[in-house]
């Protein structure tokens, strides 16, 4: 039997192959106050000798906010400036964001994209020195209303554009060469004419050799396309052909003209069709030019968020002084995020939330190490929070709920408290598993990966005070002996943008096997978690019946999940979490009472608290605080007293 390894505070032993390794002066382990931590709450400490189910929570926190120290911030602000977006709302939002200026240091960087009916770069990724602070400012105050809503302005690539999104051009042609009688006779014996017949018509022979081809005017243009569908003429045998790399193109044998359909599939799921005329045997075309926005879709945000990208070619020698501070070990050790205001529907470009869901996750995928989280604002009541919610999902980010002019300053300066906090990135909880213990589920939004005997949990970044909280539910084999056993053992880790390292933590999972148990109450902790689970549950369920306008099995789902929670101990108790909890499935069931209602508020609340809930991070604009650090606080405070 293979052997394991789990550092505890209990007498040596070996229990189930593990073997147990006493720490120095038998004193757990337990993580310094500015690294990771790692905790670990069993519902039941003893349990009996039959085989059973065990519910735990699997814990990380992150350390407490150094005021003096704190990673640079590259933050890309996407505005909507279409007609809706008038008057005070404009002018709070144009405040706020000089106001922010405040914030950040010469070693920040803000980039300001605008978005109508077109995209434009206002103002690149720039440095906040007081040159760059001065001209962001100037960017800021000359931005007017115009247009509809596009959310191209989503787009994350790497290149930082200037100006208005350019289209780039595709071209399509074709080329031809007339066979000798002789090559056309021997390639035709072999069956290398593609055709359904074996013999052509009379009068026309397998002569023509031609080649359609798609070209591009460069290889980054080029390396965007997933594949090339040729259709031709239904007398192939294969008539439908895809061509999945570089070049795009499709040679064929043949003896009749016909027209060729081209379908380009982009990388980030959308389509362009085009196609290229008849194909004609005694000259060969020329080219034809189409022009297709490749670049345009989301534009501006994560050209923008890149480092190294050409917005900071005129500033080399400050970038490499920025690299040298950060240490040469980890010069890129930087916190990107990218915030999205809009207060409508995306009625141009890509409009349909899959779409846009998958051009977003596409793009942030190419931006690797360079990749931002996006938050998305909502303002008033008609933008659709199902959109903007799936975009924060996958951008790792939060969705909130703008509701008046009021809360515009406290909403951003919430969020950029958060991320001014950042301790550390690409967190995560391994669950190691002793033999015959197996895993059930984890009750989670977070993404859970199969290991080896085990599963592996995916947090992203944490704030400072910040914690992750994972409910999971074990099956234990049946025990023969009283006896200490060992579960597990669970990892935390992360890499600290303040250290510059990755750091982990380890916790094990140890339970006690008697005859006989009494009845107990169960661990406050995971109990806690299961009413959080309890509630972004019916959250999720209550508000996709309501989508559907199934308005009274809504209310059933969040009406059933109200006496769950009311009967927990601890919201007798006064539990903060689980009171709070409660409260809001009780705000969100009274915005049920009508379809109207529920589109006007209900479907935007139920998105932000199903999301602040399922993630453990504030939403800017809840009256909760459930789940925001001091830095948040802090900085929503300083918003809401700078600003009117």
């Amino acid at each position: 039997m293979a052997s394991y390894e789990v550092l505890t505070s209990a007498p040596s032993s070996v229990l189930d192959g593990w073997s147990v390794v006493e720490n120095e002066g038998g004193t757990a382990v337990n993580a310094t106050s500015d690294r990771l931590q790692a905790e670990v709450a069993l519902d039941h400490p003893v349990v009996a000798f039959d085989a059973s189910e065990l519910r735990a929570v699997l814990s990380v926190v992150a350390p407490k906010e150094q005021s003096d120290q704190r990673a640079p911030l590259h933050l890309v602000a996407v505005l909507d400036k279409s007609g809706s977006m008038h008057g005070e709302k404009l002018r709070l939002v144009k405040q706020t964001m000089i106001f922010m200026l405040r914030y950040l240091s010469e070693k920040d960087s803000l980039g300001l994209v605008e978005y109508g009916s077109e995209v434009h770069v206002t103002c690149p990724l720039t440095r906040c020195d007081a040159e760059g602070r001065e001209r962001l400012k100037m960017a800021v105050e000359k931005i007017q209303i115009s247009g509809q809503t596009n959310l191209k302005g989503l787009e994350l690539h790497k290149e930082t554009p200037r100006g208005t999104t350019p289209e780039q051009t595709v071209q399509v042609g074709n080329l031809y060469r007339r066979l000798p009688d002789d090559e056309a006779a021997e390639r035709s014996a072999k069956g290398e004419h593609y055709g359904r017949i074996e013999e052509p018509p009379t009068g026309c022979p397998r002569v023509h050799e031609w080649t359609a081809a798609v070209r591009f005017n460069r290889p980054e243009e080029e390396a965007l396309v997933q594949k090339v569908i040729f259709e031709l003429h239904e007398t192939f045998r294969d008539p439908v052909v895809e061509v999945q790399q570089p070049p795009f193109q499709l040679t064929r044998l043949g003896w009749g003209t016909f027209e060729v359909k081209i379908t380009l599939h982009m990388k980030d799921g959308r389509e362009f069709k085009v196609a290229r005329g008849l194909l004609l045997f005694w000259r060969v075309l020329p080219w034809c030019s189409f022009h297709c926005c490749f670049r345009g879709l989301l534009c501006g945000a994560g050209e923008l968020l890149e480092s190294c990208t050409a917005s900071f070619a005129e500033r080399a020698e400050e970038m490499r002084e920025d690299r040298a501070s950060l240490g040469a070990g980890n010069p890129d050790v930087v916190v990107r995020s990218t915030f999205l205001f809009t207060d409508g529907h995306a009625n141009c470009g890509i409009t349909e939330s899959d779409a846009l869901c998958a051009a977003t996750t596409a793009m942030l995928n190419e931006l690797s190490s360079c990749k931002s989280t996006i938050s998305t604002f909502g303002f008033g009541q008609d933008h659709r929070a199902e959109v903007l919610q799936r975009i924060a999902d996958a951008g790792e980010g939060s969705y909130s709920h703008v509701q008046s002019e009021d809360q515009i300053a406290e909403c951003f300066g919430e969020a950029l408290g958060g991320l001014l906090s950042t301790t550390h990135q690409n967190v995560s909880l391994k669950l190691e598993l002793a033999p015959g213990v197996q895993f059930d589920r984890a009750f989670t939004s977070f993404p859970v990966e199969p290991i080896e005997n085990g599963v592996k949990v995916e947090l992203g970044d944490l704030f400072a005070e910040e914690r992750r909280d994972v409910l999971i539910s074990l099956r234990l084999p049946a025990a023969q002996n009283e006896a200490l056993q060992a579960l597990g053992r669970v990892t935390a880790s992360g890499f600290s943008v303040l250290q510059k390292r990755s750091e982990h933590e380890l916790k094990p999972l140890m339970l006690e096997r008697r005859a006989q148990v009494p009845v107990s109450p169960g661990h406050p902790q995971v109990e806690r978690h299961w009413n959080r689970h309890l509630t972004h549950d019916a959250l999720e369920r209550g508000r996709a019946a309501a989508d559907r306008d199934h308005m009274e099995e809504a209310k059933q789902i969040l009406d059933e999940a109200i006496e769950a929670l009311g009967k927990s101990q601890l919201v007798i108790d006064g539990d903060c979490t689980s009171v709070t909890l409660l409260g809001d499935l009780h705000d969100c069931r009274a915005d049920l009472s009508t379809r109207e209602q529920y589109v006007a508020l209900g479907s935007k609340k139920m998105a932000m608290c199903h999301q602040m809930h399922s993630k453990q991070r504030q939403s800017p604009g809840s009256e909760a605080f459930v789940y925001a650090n001091f830095s948040m606080q802090r900085t929503e405070a300083a918003f809401k007293m700078g600003i009117a």
